[in-house]
C-alpha cells in the first residue's frame, strides 16, 4: 500500500459502515477483483468465511441499479450502467430472450461492479465512466 493513500484516506474514520471499511481495507491490502485475479487476491479471499466473501463480492446495487450508484455519488458510472442496461435490453429483445435473463443481467451488472467502483471513487478519487474499471 502506498503511503499517500494511507495519509489521504483514513479507512476507520470516514463515515463508512463496517461493511465498507472491510471491503476497502481488503482491496487496499490485496488489490481489486480482476477478471484474472492475482494469486494473493485468490488466496486471501478463499481464506475468508462465506459471509465475508459474500460481503466482499455482492452488493444491494443489483436491486437498485443505477440509482444506487447515484446515491453513492458515482453519477458517471450510473450513466454508463443505464446505457449498458439499455444495450442489454435491446439485444435481449432482439433475440426474444426470457425476461428472467434480462433481470439476471441487470442485477449482476450492478452487484458485481459496485464495490470496486465505490472503492475507486472514494479512495482513489476515480472520475471514470468505466464501471468495469476495477476488473481490467
Amino acid at each position: 500500500m502506498d503511503n499517500r493513500t494511507k495519509e489521504e484516506f483514513d479507512f476507520d474514520n470516514r463515515g463508512l459502515s463496517k461493511a465498507w471499511q472491510f471491503r476497502f481495507k481488503f482491496y487496499e491490502e490485496n488489490g481489486l477483483p480482476k477478471f484474472k485475479q492475482t494469486a494473493q487476491y485468490k488466496e486471501k479471499s478463499k481464506a475468508l468465511g462465506t459471509k465475508q466473501r459474500f460481503l466482499l463480492t455482492f452488493n444491494i446495487a443489483g436491486i437498485f441499479g443505477p440509482f444506487y450508484f447515484l446515491f453513492l455519488g458515482m453519477w458517471r458510472k450510473a450513466i454508463t450502467l443505464l446505457v449498458l442496461i439499455f444495450v442489454i435490453s435491446v439485444i435481449l429483445g432482439i433475440i426474444r430472450a426470457d425476461s428472467g435473463l434480462y433481470f439476471a443481467a441487470f442485477m449482476l451488472s450492478g452487484m458485481l461492479t459496485a464495490n470496486p467502483a465505490y472503492y475507486l471513487h472514494r479512495v482513489k478519487k476515480s472520475k471514470s465512466f468505466n464501471i468495469f474499471e476495477g476488473y481490467v
